[in-house]
């Protein structure tokens, strides 16, 4: 009974990461388009909203860091995780299991809040990007 728990836990938690490296992923292509073709667009329309455009391509950027570092977060604590569970040799003090659980918890929480960021920046892109269409066709529609 306690393996079938145990597994099915290992099954929920790989679903789990699997489903938040397909988000970031998503984020991270998302971004990556929108910073490389909005100023190209909007060069192009020969529109005066330089400000948005800087606007824009400043919360990607902003984006794109927090995406980054979610990745290399998660991969630095996992890349610990088997670096303690590698060395049979290594005695972990009560001090530094509590360091290392500390850590892992404060990058956590970082990540949570990263990844929230990252999607109130892509509804925040999406309003802008809006704007700016609307603005460049004079409000009227497109046919």
């Amino acid at each position: 009974m306690t393996d079938r728990f145990y597994q099915r836990q290992q099954i929920v938690t790989d679903r789990y990461l699997q489903s938040r490296f397909g988000l970031w992923s998503a984020l991270l292509t998302v971004n990556g388009i929108l910073l490389a073709v909005f100023p190209l667009v909007q060069s192009k329309t020969g529109s005066s909203n330089n400000i948005l455009v800087q606007v824009v391509v400043g919360a990607c950027v902003i984006s794109l860091i927090l995406l980054v570092y979610n990745f290399l977060a998660t991969k630095q604590t996992y890349y610990r995780i088997g670096e303690v569970m590698s060395d049979e040799e290594a005695e972990l003090t009560k001090e530094n299991k509590d360091k290392n659980i500390r850590r892992a918890l404060s990058r956590g929480k970082f990540i949570i809040i990263s990844e929230w960021t990252c999607l109130v920046l892509l509804v925040f892109e999406a309003a802008m990007v809006l704007l700016f269409v609307i603005n460049s066709t004079g409000g009227a529609s497109v046919a």
